[in-house]
Formats: structure tokens, C-alpha cells, sequence
């Protein structure tokens, strides 16, 4: 896409400070990942696992938890490597954990999609990704046409890495850009120059990579809306198929290293609400169409086909057109979704590698969905996706109270059961989302903003 000519759009978002600032989940799983319990453990992981139907579609995920410098808006679960936690030993663990998972999953099972995430996978040396790659065909069916995809650091993504995991069959990556301007760049501790970012670029193209996705943020401290547009038109003149968009969530009693943010210089209110905004116009008046709340795609690109086939999923990797039965995590902290169960590895890295060195699944929480979570996560994951959805009739009325308020401020609309999420409430979709969990009023638990 050109940058010839950009400029944001003219269209203008309400700004209803009780519906922007309000605390909402993401919504990447339901229930999310914070009612999660201890009751869910490495047995009844194993069962889950050895009890998917044959044939089963898989998609697979491994957490790199490194980085060679810690960003500090970072929310992932990540730390730089020392002598005491290096990462050979590590990768070790996680070829053996993707091992022994192998040997419970259906031998007819199928993968079709493959993440690589973190931390940041660039951190790992030619050979390791080599490793990684060949435990995961030695223990699964990895099919011909199987997407792979990784996360990359532009700073880390060198010519030798990307030819590594290049040969593994990568497809699709992912860059993390996220703000262009040195002066906030330096504010969280993330510098890279255009160029770095853009030598990536060239490097995944010419080394077969089809499916390019660009990260970007809002609300990072000292950012203003000329950041983001500044940003915006950089991507849009990287040619990259997806755009992500992520409001900064400021979560310092979850990760210690946003204290060394400055929070007077973060944007509140209105002016954070309004980066948001930026952000979606300037994608938009660059050619690119919006996927669901935070994610924009070029014309021709699958997701578009997904959204228009009504098959836009939601997982914890984002929107996504992957429609496999389960999703399996690997590493420290990774997530796994299977029928009726979604569990978590331990986060504790030293953990992790003793757990498997042991012959256990590294599992220390999750949750066993109940027939009223299923319903509940559909319907959530439908209005997330389509912006729409016919709402069965008790799940309507135990909403109500809170989905008028939303109706009255025209932000959704409601003939009979069917709910419509406006044009003006899709800033708000995590808002309206919200009215058919109940659990959610009943939590202590702290979320990132709605917008």
C-alpha cells in the first residue's frame, strides 16, 4: 500500500468516558484466563488431550518466554535470559513437552496452524529453531499446507533466523512496531529505527513469507495522535497485509517493569480514546478494512474472506481464521483450548523444565467449561467477530440491565432476540461483550481498558 497522499478520515467516534474507561477482558477465551483454578492439573490436561476425537484439526503454540531487552509496556510473560535461566536448556524442555503431548494426542490428528510466540523467538539460534521444528514433526502430523507463524523482534529478526525458520515452512510473522517516534520510543526502553524495521521486512518477503502482520499502539507515554498517524503511514508503506492495534494497558501489579514508566506522561481520558480513533482512520483512509475491534486487513486477505463466511475466530493470538478443534500450548505459561477444557502451564521457567524433565504436562490451572460457559463463549465470540448475533432468549433477558443502558446510548440496537452492534458502539464491542458474562461484576479481578 502507498502512503502517497495519507491523511486520517474525517469520521468521529463518540467519546463516552463510563463506557471508554470501564475494565473489560479481552475476551481471548472464555471464561478468561483470570478464573482460571488449581482445581484443573496436569491429569485432567492428559485426559483432555488423549480424549480429542480422531482426526482432530490442531493448532499448535510455543512460548518463548525471551527477550535480549525487556520493553517496559510489555505484558507478556517474558524475561531476559541469564547464566542461571539460559534458553538452550529451555528449548530442550519444550521439545520434550511437545514429545510427550504428542505421544496423548490422536495419532491421526492433524496440525494446521503452528504459532511461534513470546517474548520474542528471534531470540533462538539457527540450530534451536531447527530443534523446535523437528520435535514438533517427529510427534505430530503437521500437514503440507500448515500455516506457520512467529512473532518477531525487527531488532533480532536477522538473515540467519528468519532462513531458519524459513525452512521450517514460516508463512506468516508478525513485527512489533509499535510507535516510530525515538522520544517515546526511548520512554519504553524499545529503540529501533525505521530502517531496522524495514530490513526486516525485506528479508521475511524474499524469504517466502506471504502473510505480513505489523503491530501498533496507543497510549504509550508521550505518544500523541501525530505519533500514530506518523506510525500508520509507515505501515501502510510496508506493504503489510495485517495491522494489529493495542491500547497500552498499564497493569504494574501484574509486571513489575511498568513502574519504570512514567505514568503522568500517560495519555488518559479522552486523549487516549481519541489515539484509538487515529489509528482506525488512518488504517482506513490507507485502503485497509477493519477486523473486528483491533485489527485491520489489505483487500484479498483470509481473514476478509473469514468475516464475510461468517468464520472469524477469536483465540488468544487475536482474531484469526483458524477453525481447529483445539488449540495446544507448549512452553511456560501457554495457554491450551480443548472441547470443555482450556488449562495453563506453570509461568515459572525453572518449574517448567523440572515438571517435563519429569515426564509431566508443566499444567497448574485452568477451567472446566460448564454447558452455560460454552453458550456464553459463543455468543461472546460471535458479537466480538460478526458485530451481530441472534441472542437465545434466556441468556437476552439475564443481559438486559446492562444491555439497555447500551441500547439507550446507541450503541447497539435490538430487534426481538437479534442484537446489532452499531457503527458508533464498535469501539465499544468489549462493553456489550461484557453484558452476557455475569461473572464479571462479581470479580475483583483488574482488565485493560475498553478502548
Amino acid at each position: 500500500m502507498s502512503a502517497t497522499g495519507f491523511r486520517a478520515s474525517k469520521r468521529k467516534w463518540d467519546y463516552i468516558p463510563e463506557y471508554a474507561l470501564a475494565q473489560t477482558p479481552r475476551y481471548t477465551s472464555y471464561p478468561p484466563a483470570n478464573r482460571f483454578i488449581a482445581d484443573v492439573d496436569a491429569i485432567k490436561a492428559g485426559v483432555g488431550v488423549a480424549s480429542l476425537p480422531p482426526n482432530s484439526s490442531l493448532s499448535l503454540y510455543l512460548h518463548v518466554p525471551f527477550c535480549q531487552k525487556l520493553c517496559w509496556y510489555c505484558g507478556c510473560h517474558t524475561s531476559v535470559p541469564t547464566i542461571a535461566d539460559p534458553v538452550g536448556p529451555y528449548v530442550e524442555a519444550l521439545a520434550r513437552e511437545i514429545e510427550l503431548v504428542g505421544r496423548l494426542a490422536p495419532a491421526d490428528a492433524r496440525v494446521e496452524h503452528i504459532h511461534f510466540g513470546g517474548g520474542s523467538p528471534d531470540i533462538l539460534t539457527p540450530d534451536q529453531i531447527r530443534r523446535l521444528f523437528a520435535a514438533l514433526r517427529g510427534a505430530f502430523n503437521v500437514t503440507r499446507f500448515a500455516e506457520i507463524a512467529a512473532e518477531l523482534d525487527p531488532r533480532g529478526a536477522s538473515f540467519e533466523v528468519i532462513e531458519a525458520f524459513a525452512a521450517g515452512g514460516l508463512s506468516r510473522a508478525s513485527l512489533g512496531v509499535q510507535v516510530l517516534d525515538p522520544s517515546v520510543q526511548k520512554r519504553i526502553n524499545r529503540i529501533q529505527t525505521e530502517d531496522k524495521i524495514a530490513s526486516a521486512v525485506r528479508l521475511l518477503r524474499a524469504a517466502g513469507v506471504t502473510s505480513l502482520n505489523l503491530d501498533m499502539m496507543y497510549g504509550l507515554p508521550g505518544q500523541t495522535r501525530e505519533h500514530v498517524i506518523e506510525t500508520a503511514a509507515f505501515i501502510a508503506a510496508q506493504d503489510a497485509d495485517r495491522v494489529a492495534t493495542f491500547g497500552y494497558a498499564h497493569v504494574p501489579w501484574m509486571k513489575k517493569h511498568q513502574n519504570a514508566i512514567e505514568t503522568t506522561e500517560l495519555a488518559s481520558g479522552e486523549e487516549r480514546f481519541r489515539q484509538a480513533e487515529t489509528a482506525a482512520n488512518a488504517l482506513e483512509a490507507a485502503g485497509y478494512l477493519p477486523i473486528g475491534f483491533d485489527h485491520f486487513a489489505a483487500p484479498g486477505d483470509a481473514l476478509l474472506a473469514a468475516e464475510r463466511e461468517g468464520r472469524l475466530r477469536r483465540n488468544f493470538q487475536g482474531y484469526t481464521d483458524d477453525n481447529a478443534i483445539a488449540l495446544i500450548g507448549f512452553g511456560a505459561s501457554s495457554i491450551s483450548s480443548l472441547p470443555g477444557l482450556t488449562y495453563q502451564n506453570t509461568t515459572d521457567t525453572s518449574v517448567y523444565k523440572s515438571e517435563v524433565a519429569a515426564g509431566h504436562m508443566p499444567v497448574v490451572r485452568g477451567v472446566e467449561h460448564t454447558q452455560a460457559d460454552r453458550r456464553r463463549g459463543d455468543l461472546i465470540e460471535r458479537i466480538l467477530c460478526d458485530f451481530e448475533v441472534d441472542v437465545p432468549g434466556d441468556l437476552l433477558i439475564a443481559a438486559c440491565p446492562q444491555l439497555m443502558q447500551l441500547t439507550h446510548a446507541g450503541l447497539a440496537q435490538l430487534s426481538g432476540t437479534h442484537l446489532t452492534v452499531t457503527d458508533s458502539g464498535r469501539p465499544y464491542v468489549r462493553n456489550i461483550a461484557a453484558c452476557f458474562d455475569p461473572e464479571i461484576a462479581r470479580s475483583a479481578a483488574r482488565h485493560s481498558l475498553a478502548v
